[in-house]
């Protein structure tokens, strides 16, 4: 049997390369996950980072496909398959990997069950409470930065699947719930502070414009004197144009009348059959005309209608603004309780947050734990609460998916590259027929060996490494309660076995893998964020 061909170098090393600058971008995108667990992601940075991880995908498996049809095309001597189709195979691989990836998540999500829809809506609101420090779990660590540093970072990608198996997850919670519902919702509206100058403050100066808007009303007395004013100077006007020509109203020539009434129509609102002498009509139209000026945009001479209450005229700017009308109207766009009543302005930022911002974050934040605390089958397909449980399975699984993919497509091409560099090292030598083949099957054995120790030897070490918060009681137990909600079989123990393990090898690999990650995002690939930014509280 002759030996298949080896690949030229020079495909080789060009190989070598792409897989380099694909590892290059995979590394960053594996840091830049971190940072989203460690982050407070919002859905459409969750879908931004999807669709980069799926193309990283993508570009691996293409990879993979080139280099195996390129030794194809090598075995038949630069015959089969043609450069055409191997640019084909490998472009068709990326886009079918990215829409195999896309139906395992969206399938994940949509088949989740209502009981982890509800859970994963808890789990994620822990785990947002942790990385904005407004809660700290027994048994973790002190350290109040653990979770802007690797360690925290990965252990946060890891909670939602260890949070889940955790039993009676949600009674363990319950009593802190509240407190975190607060706390979000705070977090969301800005604090006090923010909350005053980017939405009260704004909805006061709207009030205020409405107010001199009203105020700009005239009484009806001044009203009724406007009108007078106004007909007696459009009709004037209409008589001098005529006069002009040396018309009256009663002697137009039956001609010109239409452009007349035209001329008038385009000033006064007079009926398309109007008389051209007919005062009466014409002065009725031009208090219509007045009147609708007037009235709805500042209020009339009957007042303005605030939120089904109207409002006499002649209000001062604060009788105004403390009107029930006025009151209620600035409630509902504020999204307050009933009960609180507003003033234009306070005398300091401490009497508005007791006054307005606590209040409105408490009711708000009742309201929402009525949903965490809703029943599971709320979260079921068709329940009430169904798509907020859908949102919250994918902000619970997208991460952890995301974060597997790029693991595997990492270690795969840093094995192919290890594979690929002892190609290149491995001696070769010239020899008869026989001793050939065997040279050549020793030459695809060699690569691989390398390949399998180098990852044994990776995944022991990582195995019997420690770090601040693998050595934490809190993980211990969460390690344990995944470990005891296995079936009582062999396989099914050795499957939570293996998951926790290899959880314990990701948790350390990650940190300690972090800080050279990051330099190349920052550094090397110029801070590429892949649709994530970092906010700053």
């Amino acid at each position: 049997m002759s030996a298949s061909p080896a690949m030229p170098r020079k495909q080789l090393f060009s190989i070598i390369g792409l897989t380099l600058v694909y590892l290059l971008f995979e590394l960053a995108f594996n840091a830049r996950l971190l940072d989203v667990v460690g982050g407070t992601a919002t859905q459409d940075q969750i879908h931004h980072i999807e669709i980069y991880g799926r193309s990283l995908s993508g570009a691996a498996v293409g990879l993979l496909v080139m280099q195996w049809l390129l030794g194809r095309r090598n075995a038949s001597q630069n015959q089969s398959p043609s450069g055409m189709t191997i640019l084909l195979a490998v472009v068709a691989a990326g886009i079918l990997t990215y829409g195999v990836l896309k139906v395992i998540v969206d399938t994940a999500v949509a088949n989740s069950s209502a009981s982890f829809r509800r859970a994963s809506l808890n789990i994620v609101l822990v785990q947002r409470a942790l990385v904005q420090g407004s809660v700290e779990l027994d048994g973790l660590t002190d350290d109040a930065k653990l979770f802007a540093q690797p360690a925290g970072k990965a252990f946060l990608a890891q909670f939602p699947l260890m949070a889940t198996s955790i039993d009676r997850l949600d009674e363990k919670i319950r009593n802190a719930k509240l407190t975190l519902i607060t706390t979000q919702v705070s977090e969301a509206l800005g604090q006090a502070g923010g909350f005053y100058s980017n939405q009260y403050v704004k909805a006061v100066k709207a009030t205020q414009e409405k107010w001199q808007r009203y105020s700009k009303a005239p009484s009806a007395q001044d009203l009724d004197g406007e009108i007078a004013k106004q007909q007696d100077k459009a009709w004037s006007e209409y008589l001098n144009d005529l006069g002009r020509r040396g018309w009256t109203p009663s002697t137009v020539p039956g001609m010109a009348r239409g452009a007349v009434l035209r001329k008038v129509r385009s000033r006064v609102p007079v009926p398309a059959n109007w008389d051209l002498a007919d005062e009466a009509t014409f002065r009725d139209a031009v208090a219509t005309k007045v009147r609708k000026r007037a009235g709805a945009a500042t209020g009339g001479p009957k007042g303005l209608t605030v939120h089904g209450q109207r409002l006499p005229t002649g209000l001062s700017w604060n009788a105004f603004f403390t009107h029930p009308g006025v009151q209620a109207e600035l409630r509902d766009q504020l999204h307050l309780p009933a009960g609180v009543s507003l003033q234009s302005a306070y005398s300091s930022g401490a009497e508005f947050q007791r006054e307005v911002f606590d209040p409105m974050v408490k009711r708000l934040a009742q309201d929402e734990l009525t949903r965490y605390d809703a029943p599971v089958e709320d979260f079921a397909n068709g329940g009430k609460l169904a798509e907020r449980g859908l949102d919250a399975a994918r902000l619970a699984l997208v991460p952890p998916l995301a974060l597997f993919f790029s693991l595997l497509g990492a270690m795969t091409h840093v094995g192919k590259l290890i594979y690929l560099f002892a190609e290149v090292v491995l001696p070769s030598k010239s020899a008869g027929h026989d001793e050939a083949d065997n040279h050549a099957r020793s030459r695809r054995l060699g690569p691989f060996a390398v390949v399998g120790c180098v990852v044994l030897l990776l995944f022991i070490t990582l195995s019997w490494t420690e770090n601040a918060v693998t050595q934490s009681r809190l993980y211990d137990y969460m390690r344990q309660q995944m470990r005891d909600s296995a079936q009582p079989t062999v396989t099914s123990q050795a499957w939570k076995w293996l998951q926790t393990n290899g959880l314990h090898v990701v948790a350390v690999g990650q940190d300690l893998g972090y800080p050279l990650f990051e330099g190349i995002r920052t550094q090397v690939l110029g801070g590429i964020t892949y649709g994530y930014e970092e906010s700053h509280h």
